[in-house]
């Protein structure tokens, strides 16, 4: 919540130039109709938006468009970083219940991206870190992402591996069981990183197990806890580490289509203020 009252001016300017970004051209009626504000406020508004460069006006006509203009207004956007604001207190809180770490990956071309780690609040000295490329078919957090998509979607990623010539992605024993992993992390919902990857980076110091995360019912990210192998037998440990991770997953998941909705949805607030007359 502010701490002041918002500036209902700006409010309505945004709400209109929302409205013809998604709906236009149209008419000044119209605007005035889709955001209930008085016709002759609608006009002062688009004129207004038409003198600063987002709207423009059809040629003959009492219609009305946005220009290209608009778009440098989401260049300060980053799915990426929201997803971390989201996700972080999320991931934080599961780090206190379970005892152990997570990483949070996006795909990026044909590897996932770490955006998010708290392995080193937890005294945890193995190699990682934000930004780091992970490959999809070693990892847990790549097969539980692969698993989710639908499956033209995951032969074109899968068409990129096949033709690198990066050490994880032409690895042919992770291309052997491929299909099984994938089969099984669809099938459960989870996906482990593979011992091949592990004792070459860690020294099989540690499991990982991942999750994909869902907004929509299409992947967005996936995350994973990582345990180490000390801590005593995997099944047990993973018999309180998976409940946790999955409804942390489906909480980040949630959390996103919130986000999204908000955003696409008209504000209420600004609907009722257009009521009153100026």
């Amino acid at each position: 919540m502010t701490s002041f009252e918002p500036v209902r001016a700006i409010l309505r300017g945004l709400e209109v130039l929302r409205v013809v970004s998604e709906n236009g051209p149209l008419t000044a009626s119209e605007v005035s109709k889709a955001c209930r504000l008085p016709q002759p406020t609608a006009v002062r508004i688009i004129e207004t938006l038409i003198e600063a460069g987002y709207v423009y006006r059809y040629p003959g006509q009492q219609v009305f468009g946005v220009t290209a203009r608009t778009k440098s207004l989401s260049r300060g956007y980053d799915a990426r970083s929201r997803l971390v604001q989201l996700a972080e207190p999320l991931i934080e809180d599961l780090r206190s219940r379970i005892g152990w770490p997570s990483n949070l990956a996006v795909l990026e071309g044909r590897s996932m991206i770490i955006v998010y780690s708290n392995r080193s609040a937890n005294g945890m000295s193995i190699p990682g870190r934000l930004g780091a490329q992970i490959p999809l078919l070693a990892t847990g957090v790549g097969t539980a992402y692969l698993a989710a998509l639908d499956r033209p979607e995951r032969e074109r990623i899968l068409d990129l591996l096949r033709k690198s010539q990066d050490r994880w992605d032409a690895e042919p024993s992770l291309w052997e069981t491929l299909n099984e992993r994938i089969e099984a992390a669809r099938r459960t919902g989870h996906a482990f990183a593979q011992e091949i990857y592990l004792n070459e980076l860690y020294q099989s110091l540690i499991w990982a197990v991942g999750v994909p995360i869902k907004a929509f019912g299409e992947p967005v990210a996936a995350i994973s806890s990582l345990v180490l192998n000390t801590a005593g037998s995997r099944d047990q440990q993973l018999s309180l580490v998976l409940p946790a991770l999955e409804a942390t997953a489906d909480r980040i998941g949630k959390l996103l289509e919130k986000d999204a909705s908000a955003g696409m949805a008209p504000d209420a607030g600004v609907a009722a203020a257009g009521a009153e007359r100026d």
